[in-house]
């Protein structure tokens, strides 16, 4: 296929009309002859937003599958992506999964279709997910999950406690809602179960769990950061400060809908599932604050989710393809679509602006009291370490993590001794597979 470089992008139109009119918009090339796309994504109502795709390249059909998402849907993917054979043009993929992709040799560098132009588009941070290297380009961003801190407001107007800004003021907060609470209330729950999340918190300090090295890689899961985060949640928890309920259980909506638990760290497509799961349980109790800082006065944050759309190479399409997955993430049309039918927070820089995050007759929104959340979350991606990495063998760092947390919940290791074993265990998996790495 000719290789022209499609995407060229336009200015903004004035720095003196509003965001809505200022969206800043990629410029689509011409994609020639009829072509078919199939799409693998998990997004709810994706078949709905790409009609508005069809109406702009009425020669291209997009079909699209959800598959649900998770391990089932990888599996089916790296199986075809190995067989040569099976696989969609375009795909969802989380950011953490990505380099397990990306090392197949399964995912087209879109740097050829002129990816590397729409950088600028996007929340930086979210660019280093998806161009490791610097160079080469994977995928386009399409949302992100960028932490806050979720709390309950009447909770804290009943025991007088301020909205805590630091690390510090929050074990202190936790000690004083334990103490005027009788030990009922705690001050927030651990998610024992989802490496991701404590990822998050560590990455906000700045900790870093992989970086390639040559042509290999190094694997710090025992680092500084990891460290004094994991050890500072390990003091609440053995002071009965804080709970370990599974995430996304009955038992923790039962107790967050109850006033058991006064806070929690989300990112920003949480809000949507308290709203759900909840429904009128605390409903207008809740609101949203900045993380808590490890140092007063900073604004850091670290990221939990968010996924891209990658273009595979046994696609026959790559350069509509690859126009197919930048005007998905990048459009207004189909942010805002996205948003509002998908829950996706975007990963597009114009599309933190949009009206519609401020919506206040959402149910995320009018679950948290009429708050306008999504600017305290939009405020947060800016402050989200873009160098962070992941490497191809995520999936079992993954698993080993929950081994290790259980072991440490049950005294049965320290803080430190849980995330050697995690460390140690996580190498040995990678270099069984064949990965080089220290």
């Amino acid at each position: 296929m000719k290789n022209v470089k499609l995407l060229v992008l336009i200015g903004l139109l004035s720095s003196s009309v509003t965001a809505q009119s200022s969206y800043q918009e990629p410029k689509l090339p011409k994609v020639s002859g009829n072509v078919n796309l199939t799409v693998w994504s998990w997004v709810p109502n994706l078949d709905k937003t790409v009609k508005e795709f069809e109406k702009i390249y009425p020669n291209i059909k997009v079909k699209v599958e959800n598959l649900g998402g998770g391990p089932a849907t990888y599996t089916k993917l790296q199986t075809a992506l190995k067989a040569g054979s099976g696989a969609p043009d375009v795909v969802q993929i989380e950011y953490g999964y990505l380099p397990s992709f990306i090392d197949t040799g399964g995912l087209a560098d879109l740097t050829k279709y002129g990816a590397n132009e729409a950088r600028n588009l996007f929340v930086p941070w979210t660019w280093g997910q998806v161009s490791p290297d610097g160079k080469s380009v994977y995928a386009i961003p399409q949302d992100t999950g960028p932490f806050a801190m979720v709390y309950r407001k009447d909770i804290f107007d009943k025991y007088k406690i301020a909205v805590p800004k630091t690390w510090n003021e929050y074990a202190k907060a936790a000690e004083q809602l334990s103490k005027a609470s009788g030990g009922k209330v705690k001050m927030g729950n651990f998610y024992s179960t989802f490496s991701p999340w404590f990822i998050a918190l560590a990455w906000q300090d700045g900790g870093q769990f992989f970086k390639r090295s040559g042509d290999g890689w190094v694997q710090t899961l025992d680092n500084s950061s990891a460290k004094k985060v994991l050890n500072y949640w390990n003091g609440l928890i053995k002071k009965g400060y804080v709970s370990t309920v599974p995430a996304f259980s009955a038992d923790y909506w039962n107790a967050a809908g109850a006033g058991q638990i006064a806070t929690n760290f989300e990112a920003a497509w949480g809000p949507g599932g308290y709203a759900s799961s909840m429904k009128t349980k605390s409903a207008g109790q809740w609101r949203v604050a900045s993380l808590p800082q490890w140092k007063a006065g900073a604004s850091a944050s670290g990221n939990w989710g968010g996924s891209s759309m990658a273009v595979t190479t046994q696609s026959k399409n790559p350069q509509a393809a690859a126009a197919f997955a930048l005007w998905l993430n990048s459009s207004r049309t189909a942010v805002e679509t996205n948003f509002k039918g998908g829950g996706l927070f975007p990963a597009a820089k114009a599309g933190l602006k949009l009206p519609a995050l401020s919506d206040k007759t959402s149910p995320p929104i009018k679950f948290f009291g009429g708050q306008d959340i999504n600017a305290v979350y939009a405020k947060a991606s800016e402050g989200v370490n873009v160098n962070f990495q992941w490497a191809p063998w995520f999936p079992a760092v993954d698993a080993n993590f929950n081994k290790q947390i259980d072991a440490m919940l049950k005294g049965k290791l320290t803080p430190d001794q849980a995330l050697a074993a995690w460390q140690k265990e996580s190498l040995d998996a990678a270099r069984k597979d064949g990965y080089t790495v220290r």
